[in-house]
């Protein structure tokens, strides 16, 4: 009875998230976000799915400047988390002492909270 529930829920799930997330015809992900959120999403997708290590890191702190240009462009959610995640990252990657991947890390799930938000959420 607990299996039947379970694949019901899962059902379910699957079939609320399906509406927000389509795959092409090689198997990528896409995502149905405002056009500001879209155009940062574009800059930091490819940075965040990159294989972990130094290139990545180099990736991202040269993507920061653009990642802050666009979370700064970003109308239709609140976009002051990412901003001050982004700031971190900026510092991380000056500073030069470490901390970029876990920087990266909160970027990552600030933009995360960023599109989990509701819409209609207060705006900056």
């Amino acid at each position: 009875m607990n299996k039947l529930n379970n694949r019901k829920l899962l059902l379910v799930v699957a079939a609320f998230l399906g509406g927000s997330v389509l795959a092409d015809e090689h198997g990528h992900m896409h995502h149905k976000f405002p056009k500001d959120v879209d155009a940062f999403h574009s800059v930091l997708a490819p940075v965040w799915h990159a294989r972990p290590g130094p290139e990545r890191l180099q990736d991202a702190c040269a993507k920061a400047g653009e990642m802050a240009t666009l979370a700064n462009e970003i109308r239709s959610r609140n976009a002051s988390q990412l901003m001050a995640s982004i700031c971190v990252l900026k510092a991380k990657c000056d500073s030069d002492k470490g901390g970029v991947d876990a920087a990266l890390f909160d970027v990552h799930e600030a933009f995360h909270h960023l599109i989990n938000m509701r819409s209609d959420s207060p705006k900056r």
